[in-house]
């Protein structure tokens, strides 16, 4: 049976727009969270702790183009994810 957020609000003793604003923030902090966890293992593989690191090891020859490819265009994706959802949850604190 599903409960509508009406109905979880008045169960709460909350003004609906109150649980939906509360709801948004904590999954963007989980959604954060996991971005974070994904970043951080990418840069325990390639012994790194930015994406310019590995672009320099890249470009350096440490490591091969080639082979890091998914792993620096996933990051690279990851990124840009975790920025945006870092501005909006500064703009709803």
């Amino acid at each position: 049976m599903a409960t509508s957020v009406e109905e979880a609000a008045t169960m709460l003793h909350m003004e609906k727009e109150e649980l939906v604003e509360e709801g948004l923030k904590a999954y963007l902090k989980e959604r954060l969270r996991g971005l974070k966890a994904e970043i951080t293992a990418i840069y325990l593989r390639y012994g790194v702790s930015s994406i310019d690191e590995l672009d320099k090891k890249i470009n350096e020859g440490e490591l091969s183009e080639s082979d890091t490819f998914d792993d620096f265009t996933m990051l690279d994706c990851l990124e840009g994810g975790k920025d945006k959802i870092q501005t909006i949850v500064e703009k709803i604190k």
